[in-house]
Order: structure tokens, then C-alpha cells, then sequence
């Protein structure tokens, strides 16, 4: 069953579409992620969490016939990073324009008949606009389709509390610390340099979130050295996640279809 809406015919999009699939629109970035963690890092872990998450909804519903319940939209790779404009690599969007974009294609499959969207991200950066996108679509211009935005490490907020994932890392997400080092770690090890991890030259408050000029840069665009990070533990973090938004599509295609969809 394929879940890759860039992968479908528009005939194969239409039928999902009209039988009432909800829509995975992945945010990541692509910006430095310290001396060791490859730039396209966010978007390489959100875009593994939705389609993993979508193929665990499939499978759960195994017995049902048709399109797959959820389909995934290809990633939109580029974030709101100016905030690691100081390191090489970064790419990011105004949050202006990156609002526009992502509501832009809001619209676009809500033109098409997509009845729920969930925006799921995967950059600290991106939260905020993210949540003015729905605030515009659902206030502003009263689109109809049912949409919510949440990053995959919120809604696994409880499965990692149960793994101890708070205890064992002092910053989560954090930025190119242990957290995101032991997912990639899970992921592409090939792409992870542990040689050059290194503490970072100061304390970050926020994290992704800084409003202070150049804290990324004083720090040395990292929140901490990655010492702790470990790629077995990595991939039950990556469980966790991909269970959870699992969990969570299941319960957010319960929610009414808005009116005039």
C-alpha cells in the first residue's frame, strides 16, 4: 500500500483523496547541526517519523480495503533557521514567506478534497509559524478542512517520559546534542562524524526557539556535545515517536470533517 502521495497517479491521489485520507505535510530544514550532525538532519528524522507512522496506521487496519487512511506529502525540506545563518550549509525561509509556502499548500489539498491535515514538524524553528498557518487557515480564511500542527517529539512527549528519555537527556530536542545525535545515529550512522562532537561555548536558553542575535553562533551551534548519544537508544526514541503519531492519526481522523468539505 503506498503511503507517498508523490509516488501516486492524480487518479490514485483523486480515490484517496475522495475516501478520506488524512494528510502528513512534513516540515523540516535544513541548517547546521553543529561540527558532527549533517544539515538536513530535521527533515531526514520528521520525514522517517511520518512515513513510518503512516505504514504502522496501514498495517493496523490491515483488514481494510482501498487507498491507505494516511498519505504523506513529500517533505518541505526548507525551515525558518535564520537563526544558523552564521554556519555554512544553513538554508532558511523568512517567516513570512515560509508561512505563505506552508499555507500555500495547505490550500492546495484542501482545493483537492483533503478533509484533515496534520502538519507534523520536525524543527523548533518551524512551531510557531506552523501554528500561525492553522490559526490563518482555520480563523482567517475559514478553509475547510480540519488541520492541527504538533511536532513528532510533543505528541511523544508520554512514550518518551516513559523511556526515560528526560532523565537520560538534560535537552530535548535540544540542538545536535544527544537527542537528535542518537536519532541520526539510528538512522544514517554513515552520516554522523562522533570524532567532532564538542561542548558547546554556551548555555542556550530556548533552543531553537532563541530570539537572542546570534546565540547559535556563541554557542557554537550546538546545546550540548553529545556525549550520552547512543544509536540503540536512538531507535526506541524513533519507536516511541513513530508509535505516537500513529496513536494520534488514528484519533485525529475521528474528528468531524469541516463544514463544506
Amino acid at each position: 500500500m503506498n503511503i507517498l502521495i508523490e509516488e501516486l497517479t492524480r487518479e490514485a491521489a483523486r480515490q484517496a483523496y475522495d475516501a478520506g485520507a488524512t494528510v502528513i505535510l512534513p516540515t523540516g530544514s535544513i541548517e547546521q547541526h553543529g561540527p558532527h550532525l549533517p544539515v538536513f538532519t530535521d527533515t531526514l528524522l520528521v520525514t522517517h517519523v511520518a512515513r513510518e507512522a503512516a505504514r504502522l496506521v496501514a498495517s493496523r487496519q490491515s483488514g481494510r480495503s482501498g487507498p491507505p487512511p494516511v498519505l504523506v506529502a513529500p517533505t518541505l525540506h526548507t525551515g525558518v533557521s535564520h537563526h544558523h545563518l552564521a554556519f555554512a550549509g544553513t538554508m532558511s525561509l523568512p517567516a513570512t514567506v515560509y508561512v505563505d509556502v506552508v499555507s500555500e499548500l495547505v490550500r492546495g489539498l484542501a482545493g483537492h478534497g483533503v478533509a484533515r491535515i496534520l502538519i507534523l514538524n520536525g524543527h523548533g524553528g518551524n512551531e510557531h509559524p506552523n501554528g500561525t498557518v492553522v490559526q490563518r487557515m482555520v480563523h482567517d480564511e475559514g478553509v475547510p478542512v480540519v488541520i492541527a500542527s504538533a511536532s513528532y517529539w510533543t505528541l511523544a512527549r508520554d512514550a518518551m517520559q516513559a523511556l526515560g528519555v528526560y532523565t537520560r537527556y538534560e535537552h530535548v530536542p535540544g540542538h545536535a546534542g544527544d537527542f537528535e545525535t542518537a536519532l541520526v545515529l539510528a538512522l544514517r550512522p554513515d552520516l554522523v562524524h562522533l570524532e567532532a562532537r564538542r561542548e558547546p561555548l554556551a548555555i542556550l536558553q530556548g533552543l531553537a526557539h532563541s530570539a537572542r542575535p546570534g546565540a547559535f553562533a556563541r554557542a557554537g551551534g550546538t546545546t550540548d556535545n553529545a556525549a550520552g548519544a547512543d544509536g540503540e537508544f536512538g531507535k526506541l526514541i524513533l519507536e516511541a515517536a513513530v508509535s505516537s503519531v500513529a496513536d494520534y492519526l488514528e484519533a485525529f481522523a475521528k474528528v468531524p470533517p469541516a463544514s463544506g468539505s
